[in-house]
């Protein structure tokens, strides 16, 4: 490992390309089960659930960072492995509705409509899938479930319930191509396992909790965080000082802000010329 600090500028580049080319955050991604520090009792839970022949829907309930959405998809993507009959065809959908999200807006991507397209001088409809309808047999994954309304959530679960989402404005015109009309008459496949994330429980509604189990996660201790820094820094083939882990394990929030303040002082050994990081790399940071 170079400790040259009066390197050529080209040089340092092509150092900082080399080692930072995928941001240390990539690195630390959670892609397989072995990749998961702790959070034992939640994966153990998870792994249970996925595994039955209908699995519960599940509120993935703990503190910011901890990877949530991480753990869960290595979960199902183990237990698609491992041949779930349920699972089996499935994918894992991600829905992440902002504040600024209209109603209709949310109502439409999750659960889709018929619309009419003008086509020179007469209108075709086409059917537009929502969310609900992609993640048949598979995980639909909802952060921000707060910035959802009652009426939609109501819809969501009589969706669950049902299996299958109808849409509530059927229009059947002579347009309508005959292989869509079945579709909007007895509705479109929606059997799939929901995963809501929570940092506070109070933001998940009561009619939501009462048809999911509550998996919780806890913050990461300092043993884990340490453990995670160092894997993450020989990812990224760094040697980092143990007393400077052991101050980066203490100030860290969670595991992904340990990650962010590793990939700055990573950053500042490059651009000294160094694989190595040192405690004058962690004192440049302005917390």
């Amino acid at each position: 490992m170079t400790q040259n600090i009066m390197m050529p500028y080209k040089v340092k580049q092509r150092l900082i390309q080399e080692h930072l080319a995928e941001p240390l955050k990539e690195k630390s991604r959670i892609r397989k089960i072995e990749d998961i520090l702790g959070q034992s009792e939640a994966v153990f839970r998870i792994l249970n659930n996925l595994r039955k022949d209908r699995p519960k829907n599940i509120v993935l309930l703990g503190p910011e960072g901890t990877w949530k959405k991480d753990i869960l998809r290595a979960c199902f993507k183990k237990v698609q492995y491992e041949g779930s009959s349920f699972f089996k065809s499935g994918e894992f959908i991600e829905y992440y509705p902002e504040k600024d999200y209209s109603d209709d807006l949310i109502y439409t991507t999750l659960f889709g409509r018929l619309e009419e397209i003008d086509c020179v001088s007469m209108k075709i409809q086409r059917l537009k899938i929502g969310l609900v309808t992609r993640a048949n047999k598979g995980i639909l994954y909802i952060n921000n479930i707060e910035n959802i309304k009652k009426n939609v959530i109501f819809k969501l679960i009589d969706v669950i319930n049902e299996k299958k989402v109808k849409s509530g404005k059927i229009r059947i015109s002579e347009g309508t191509p005959e292989y869509l009309k079945r579709f909007l008459i007895e509705g479109l496949p929606a059997d799939f396992c929901l995963a809501v994330n929570a940092i506070d429980i109070k933001a998940v509604p009561e009619a939501m909790l009462s048809i999911c189990d509550i998996v919780s996660f806890k913050k990461q201790d300092k043993s884990e965080l340490k453990e995670l820094i160092k894997k993450t820094a020989d990812e990224g083939l760094f040697y980092i000082e143990d007393d400077v882990c052991d101050e980066i394990a203490s100030i860290a929030k969670s595991g992904e802000d340990a990650v962010r303040i590793l990939q700055h002082v990573a950053l500042s050994a490059l651009k000294n010329g160094r694989s190595k990081i040192i405690k004058e790399d962690l004192d440049s940071l302005i917390f």
